[in-house]
């Protein structure tokens, strides 16, 4: 039908999952290096110990760094804007902590210097803070009947720039936010909410993914709290650390599940004919060391290689039925570990292997969201307006999120 005609391959598209990008160019060469901009953040920041390239924090067995995204000015060069990336790395992180930052400065080092500013006032005393905090104050998710809780920090990132009275986003998705936790033992999570002119600009990622569900929280809110003749921003950064008593270390780790989510996208190209489908649906199961993580493998892989070549709008919800009975559960994608795991590897494998037309056509076909927006564009519906329901998936009544 065309549809994967014009998006296979997207230089725009967005790694979700926090990974750093694997080429982040700039327009020019800075003066300023990764040492420099790491001595910055030593200057502002107390308590670290400059390690050259990195910062550590060992009170809290923390290191965090940068790295340099993309740079850009205006027509005249009079003004220039750059985006850096916060890393940060612990034990407890199952993957790195990446969150980007802007800086804008009348030079390329100007606006890197900002950044560096930015980070120190909007992220990083926001995760040494929660690493230092011992208050007793708890959100509580439930994961199948299985319950896990997080402490809130209790110093937290709110930071309101422009017009306009600040909002506190935090109060404002606390109810919804238990749905996005689950078995991880840490969850970082960033709240922006603009408006410009009377027009609102909303994100909320949970472990540097988007959620739009959890979006819409805050598109909700944003046109009554900003002055509508002007801009005004808000943004909160707050990472939430589970209770080692609440605690599992996970069976598998995101390589193992990396390496696996490769194998099935050149498995899922193998399918023909029903006989193969079945075939190839049995191996890419059997690829996993459980038969839990082997179906998520199988059901999630080409759901999330759809969503990134096609980019419509998905729901945050997944739906294990049990036993093929009736729905009893559900969940989100922030909660199944793997879900992201398998994300992240599609991002990679789009990237890294660049598959054919042909090949992307036949991972696309096991699709079942690429089958339903297929049907809805061919009734005129458009794509940007497409809603599309839970992903429903059959487990066994002994089935465990991780």
């Amino acid at each position: 039908m065309g549809l994967s005609d014009t998006k296979q391959n997207q230089p725009e598209m967005q790694n979700t999952q926090g990974a750093v990008p694997v080429d982040s160019p700039l327009l020019v060469e800075p003066t300023l290096d990764r040492r420099e901009v790491v001595a910055l953040l030593d200057a502002e920041c107390p308590g670290g110990e400059n390690a050259g390239e990195w910062l550590l924090f060992r009170e809290h067995d923390l290191q965090v760094s940068v790295d340099f995204g993309s740079m850009q000015s205006n027509r005249d060069k009079s003004v220039w804007s750059v985006q850096l990336l916060f890393i940060a790395q612990h034990p407890f992180f199952d993957e790195d902590l990446v969150e980007s930052v802007v800086g804008v400065g009348k030079t390329p080092d100007d606006a890197i210097r900002n950044g560096a500013h930015n980070i120190c006032i909007g992220v990083l005393p926001f995760v040494t803070a929660a690493f230092g905090c011992d208050c007793d104050n708890w959100i509580e998710s439930d994961v199948m009947g299985r319950k896990y809780r997080f402490r809130i920090p209790c110093t937290r990132g709110n930071l309101h720039a422009g017009g306009g009275e600040a909002t506190d986003l935090w109060e404002l998705v606390q109810e919804e936010l238990p749905k996005y936790l689950g078995t991880k033992r840490c969850y970082w999570v960033k709240l922006f909410s603009a408006c410009v002119n009377g027009i609102p600009n909303c994100e909320a990622r949970v472990n540097g993914t988007v959620y739009p569900e959890l979006t819409d929280v805050l598109y909700k809110d944003a046109a009554k709290h900003h002055d509508e003749s002007g801009y005004s921003s808000d943004k909160v950064f707050v990472l939430l650390i589970q209770d080692e008593n609440t605690y599992t270390p996970c069976q598998f780790t995101k390589q193992e599940v990396g390496e696996m989510t490769f194998k099935a996208l050149r498995l899922f190209q193998n399918i023909v004919d029903e006989e193969s489908a079945q075939k190839m649906k049995e191996l890419i199961v059997s690829l996993a060391p459980t038969y839990d993580l082997g179906l998520e493998l199988l059901t999630f892989t080409p759901e999330a290689f759809a969503n990134q070549v096609v980019q419509y709008r998905d729901s945050d919800k997944l739906m294990p039925v049990i036993n093929c009975g009736k729905p009893e559960h559900v969940l989100t994608k922030a909660q199944v570990r793997s879900y992201g795991y398998i994300e992240d590897a599609v991002f990679q494998y789009l990237h890294k292997a660049k598959p054919s037309e042909e090949e992307i056509k036949q991972i696309l076909a096991v699709s079942a969201k690429f089958h339903a927006i297929s049907e809805g564009l061919e009734n005129g519906a458009k794509l940007e307006d497409l809603r599309l329901s839970p992903l429903v998936y059959f487990v066994r009544d002994t089935y465990r999120v991780w």
